[in-house]
């Protein structure tokens, strides 16, 4: 009975560690959306060249900070960055929290924001619960989702 259970663990394991994850970070953390279920996750759109999205950043680490085991938050790079240039790029603007490299639309069906920034808010069920348009505060946040 025991080795059934070994062998099922294993087999468990193998089985996740060959399917492809769901998100990839700038670091190469690859996250299952099913690790993330029942938490808040906070998406936001950002590009270097859009000086209210540099100015939220703090915001952003400070929320990512304070709730951090309550919600997860992202960063994504309006302009597709990768690799080397991305990196930089998290360092300029003192960026403390992951940015997903996987475009986030292919799993949450929502459209490339008009203008920048723009921040999605994924409730712990992983449905699309707001789009919050323009710079976005700590305080703000934590109203809309009740923290």
């Amino acid at each position: 009975m025991k080795l059934k259970k070994i062998s099922l663990y294993i087999f468990i394991f193998l089985l996740m560690s060959c399917s492809d994850p769901d998100l990839v970070t700038n670091k190469n953390k690859k996250i299952f959306l099913e690790d993330l279920k029942g938490q808040w996750i906070v998406i936001n759109y950002w590009a270097d060249w859009c000086p209210p999205c540099i100015k939220e950043i703090p915001e952003l680490n400070a929320l990512n900070e304070k709730h951090k085991n309550n919600l997860k938050v992202f960063l994504y790079n309006f302009d597709r960055l990768e690799g080397k240039e991305l990196e930089e790029q998290l360092i300029k603007i003192k960026a403390e929290v992951p940015s997903i490299i996987t475009d986030p639309q292919t799993i949450y069906n929502f459209s490339v924001p008009d203008a920048l920034p723009v921040t999605f808010i994924i409730d712990k069920e992983g449905k699309l619960s707001s789009v919050l348009n323009g710079p976005q505060t700590l305080e703000g946040i934590e109203k809309i989702l009740n923290l």
